[in-house]
């Protein structure tokens, strides 16, 4: 796919994968996220940014909370994986000022851990 971003399924579960913080990984991750979100079916997507070289970064930041509050109505379930323990924390500020989502968010440093928890949905 882009540079810097990669998308892999398993099973029913769709994993992105950020290799890099650049607005053109931002950008494909955003077409990539709308297709999931504008499909019928309830989507499992696990957004993998626990590369070291990944931040989160400010246009990342507006992308995720225009896409998250245009498809707030969505069903479905959305793990991030992040590489430091303390960065689900802070994702878990950020996510919960955008305010009443249908869709569940869950933050996790261990990957077999989110996709366990994406399973389970």
């Amino acid at each position: 796919m882009t540079e810097g971003f990669v998308v892999e399924q398993q099973g029913h579960i769709t994993i992105h994968r950020f290799t890099e913080s650049s607005d053109k990984a931002v950008n494909a991750w955003r077409a990539a996220l709308i297709s999931q979100f504008e499909s019928d079916q309830p989507f499992a997507v696990l957004l993998d940014v626990s590369a070291k070289q990944v931040s989160f970064t400010a246009y990342a930041r507006q992308t995720t909370k225009a896409l998250f509050s245009q498809y707030r109505m969505r069903q479905g379930r959305f793990a991030c994986l992040f590489s430091s323990r303390t960065a689900p924390y802070y994702a878990r500020i950020f996510f919960a000022s955008l305010g009443r989502l249908n869709f569940a968010i869950g933050t996790f440093s261990s990957r077999d851990a989110a996709l366990e928890w994406l399973r389970r949905g």
